[in-house]
């Protein structure tokens, strides 16, 4: 077998030969598999993956089944999860297992409760040893792309987002009705006992995201009452973050969050020639921190980290409607019984917005951090401490990024959200 890695790619070393006869011969359903040559190249851009790191692998082979073929050539994505001292809270959230079951059981459900809609890449192949890893088939082949995380997204791809977003949500109540063990499997989202609670690799990174938001916002004019309440945050800020995707008395939806949607985690298909910037489908990647709660999770974080400036603030309530339309819609196919209302969906994203602000400054100056400052940003280098400050400071001082959050700060002061600490 020749491998070929032009980029110099550090490769570990469990992805060898055996490795991808296995991830071929399952993934294709073949009997026998024999390699020619495998070629290695990122995944991602350095930096677009904090916890994982992504490979894009090549694979020359002849299959030997029922209907023989050679030199065939096939494109996979490899997703490999790495644990260690700052990444252990992945492994006690169960990450893996959760992705694996989400691939290989949830989503093939979903799809026989629609109209075969397809939420995600095929799941090829899964081992949990000697390192976690996941391969998929590789989207890019079919044409799919990941948007631009620094511009955000624009109305088309923002309102293709919402719908497919709310099929997925609408199904999976579906599913749970029909099977309400589902739940006990997607528990624990990204906000969860493990994560927060304990572990210092959260609060060292997202404590300190809030800390720095705290820093510049008292040098914003008319944003003294704001930083007080949010150095409020700060000082119980395990307690109160664990809090935020707990279920609560009188939640009125319940549904499977993606747990972690921002630009990074979908991709967009354009099939119409005549309108090639246009979107005309879209898929789900990184089922990590699925869990089932209110759908004003996925929502606000959404709203918060993804969506072009400009949208989000002459637009919100179409955009909440336009998911809402697809929400209902997709419930009245499968027959559900009591769909909830706009009005519950609005109750419900009310009661989750400071989850939205979670999103906002923990996650939005990640998502549009430029490429200069992100390439080496991981989560082992926010364990430093002079390397996060620093990171922290040039992130923070970027004035889009300014003018994002100070406008969703200001609406969560309004909202009165900023007093429920």
């Amino acid at each position: 077998m020749i491998i070929k890695n032009e980029e110099t790619i550090v490769v570990p070393e469990h992805l060898n030969e055996e490795f991808f006869v296995n991830a071929l011969e399952e993934g294709l359903r073949e009997t026998k598999i024999v390699i020619h040559e495998v070629n290695f190249a990122w995944g991602s851009n350095p930096g677009d993956n904090y916890c994982s790191s992504i490979y894009r692998v090549v694979i020359t082979y002849d299959s030997y089944g029922e209907n023989p073929q050679k030199n065939e050539k096939i494109s996979l994505i490899v997703k490999t999860i790495p644990i260690s001292t700052e990444t252990q809270f992945l492994e006690d959230v169960g990450v893996f297992v959760k992705e694996k079951l989400t691939y290989t059981d949830v989503l093939p459900r979903l799809a026989i409760l629609t109209e075969s809609d397809v939420f995600g890449a095929k799941c090829f192949y899964a081992t949990k040893s000697p390192m976690q890893t996941i391969v998929f088939n590789d989207l890019t082949v079919e044409g799919f792309k990941v948007a631009s995380r620094q511009d955000g997204l624009d109305w088309n791809h923002t309102t293709l987002i919402l719908e497919k977003l709310a099929k997925f949500h609408a199904t999976s109540m579906v599913l749970l009705k029909k099977d309400p063990a589902i739940a006990k499997r997607f528990q624990r989202g990204m906000l969860c006992e493990e994560t927060v609670l304990k572990t210092e690799t959260f609060f060292n990174m997202f404590g300190g995201y809030l800390n720095q938001l705290i820093k510049t916002a008292s040098t914003w004019s008319g944003f003294e009452e704001i930083t007080a309440k949010l150095q409020k945050y700060y000082s119980d800020f395990k307690n109160i973050s664990y809090k935020l995707g707990k279920a609560k008395q009188g939640d009125r939806i319940v549904v499977l969050n993606h747990g972690d949607l921002w630009t990074n985690n979908f991709m967009f298909g354009y099939e119409d020639d005549n309108q090639p910037q246009k979107p005309t489908k879209a898929l789900f990647v990184d089922f990590q921190l699925s869990f089932y709660g209110s759908p004003a999770c996925d929502l606000n974080f959404f709203l918060n980290t993804s969506v072009q400036f400009d949208i989000l603030t002459t637009k919100r309530d179409e955009l909440i409607e336009t998911y809402y339309k697809t929400f209902a819609e997709t419930l009245e196919y499968a027959r559900y019984e009591s769909i909830p209302t706009l009005d519950d969906l609005k109750y419900e994203l009310r009661s989750r917005e400071l989850y939205g602000l979670f999103a906002l400054f923990g996650f939005l100056p990640m998502v549009t951090i430029p490429k200069e400052l992100s390439n080496d940003a991981s989560i082992e280098a926010f364990a430093n401490e002079d390397y996060a400050a620093k990171k922290l400071a040039q992130i923070f001082a970027q004035e889009k990024l300014q003018k994002q959050l100070k406008f969703g700060l200001q609406r969560l002061e309004k909202l009165g959200v900023l007093d429920e600490f």
